[in-house]
């Protein structure tokens, strides 16, 4: 006899959970009140037991799913034979359909905060925040997402939040929960970039942005500094083979932080045409799971927008993440004389778990140097 296992209500608000992790296999004997998946709620992390003793016959999902209340995860037998194929395949389905259905679900118009009730929180005890929206989730509803546009907005209107949204918000207040920043900021000194970056495209085809001489700049300085691309896990900090960085971009239906492969393999024209080609798949929304994942540092560059300095929120996942602001003009001395220079402000948000005030400190002064010197950037294979 084979027994459905299904996601369980575990308070009486549920609707919905992301699965963690699972800690059994196919064809595994199990006990009864043995741990068989983590699961995430709105409110809490939580272990799902078994409801019997046997054999796990069918794992029917897998981490990183979000699905509602009464899906079916597991099949549970009395044996280890076989289970009718025609069954599984059925319970195949209603788990692919419940799961677009999570994808594809409109967020609920914002309401008042209300009280927790006591019975809830006797059932779902306090626990960390973790992230755990699939990149598979995350680009569905990246792609799904349709917000008005801003003169579309009018006083007074409801703008019901998109999935996108809600996944942002949640990795947001993530980050701020759980990750203790600290933040540098320096001026750097863009005046030879900016005459080189004019230069270059006035000269060649190939049109130089700043964010591709930064990326450049990241790259260097976090080959000089590694531990800045360090990822907590656990009682370790992990340091990656090659250095990934994110790029902040906004998009029609919202910000979005596509990742650059093995950047410091890269000359500068090469990152420009990885980052063009990264910016026309988010705005057309084709954007694939794996341009999401990983990364262990994103540039977030407002200075188009007119801004002159701003903190970012580190990404959950990631070390750090640098913001630029604008490019302003002022007069320094020089000499007897003076002179106009022109000045970037950088602010590094830094995962004080990974890295200390030091080691930011100097990677932070490296990528400034790098900057300053644009001319190295360009000439590095």
């Amino acid at each position: 006899m084979a027994i459905e296992i299904t996601l369980p209500r575990f308070g009486r608000t549920m609707e919905q959970a992301t699965i963690l992790a699972v800690h059994v296999r196919s064809g595994q004997k199990v006990t009864k009140g043995q741990v068989l998946a983590d699961l995430e709620t709105d409110k809490a992390t939580m272990e799902m037991e078994s409801p019997a003793e046997g054999f796990i016959g069918a794992l029917l999902a897998e981490p990183g799913m979000t699905l509602p209340v009464d899906t079916p995860l597991f099949v549970l037998t009395e044996d280890s034979r076989p289970i009718d194929p025609s069954l599984l395949d059925k319970l195949r389905g209603q788990v692919a359909a419940a799961r677009q259905t999570v994808l594809e679900e409109t967020p609920a118009p914002l309401h008042p905060v209300r009280p927790t009730d006591p019975a809830d929180m006797e059932s779902e005890p306090l626990a960390k925040v973790r992230s755990a929206v699939g990149p598979i989730e995350a680009i569905r509803a990246f792609q799904t997402s349709h917000q008005p546009l801003p003169a579309q907005l009018k006083p007074g209107m409801r703008i019901p939040l998109s999935r996108w949204q809600i996944i942002i918000a949640e990795k947001m207040l993530a980050s701020k929960r759980q990750i203790p920043c600290f933040y540098l900021n320096l001026r750097a000194d863009v005046t030879e970039l900016t005459a080189l970056r004019e230069t270059n495209n006035r000269t060649t085809s190939r049109n130089l942005s700043y964010n591709d001489f930064l990326l450049k700049a990241l790259a260097v300085s976090l080959q000089r500094y590694p531990v800045m691309t360090g990822r907590l896990a656990a009682d370790a900090i992990e340091l990656p083979e090659h250095i990934d960085v994110g790029l902040a971009i906004a998009a029609e239906h919202g910000l979005v932080a596509p990742v650059l492969r093995a950047v410091e393999k890269m000359t500068l024209p090469e990152i420009t045409s990885a980052t063009e080609e990264l910016l026309t798949r988010a705005r057309q929304n084709a954007l694939r799971p794996e341009d999401l994942e990983g990364g262990c540092c994103t540039i977030s560059n407002l200075g188009s927008c007119g801004i002159d300095s701003f903190i970012p929120i580190v990404i959950p996942g990631q070390t750090s993440i640098l913001g630029v602001g604008r490019i302003t003009e002022q007069w320094v001395p020089d000499g007897r004389d003076m002179k106009i220079r022109k000045f970037m402000t950088l602010t590094l948000s830094v995962d004080h778990r990974v890295a200390n005030g030091a080691d930011a400190a100097q990677f932070l002064d490296y990528v400034k140097k790098q900057i300053e010197h644009p001319q190295t950037l360009l000439e590095q294979t």
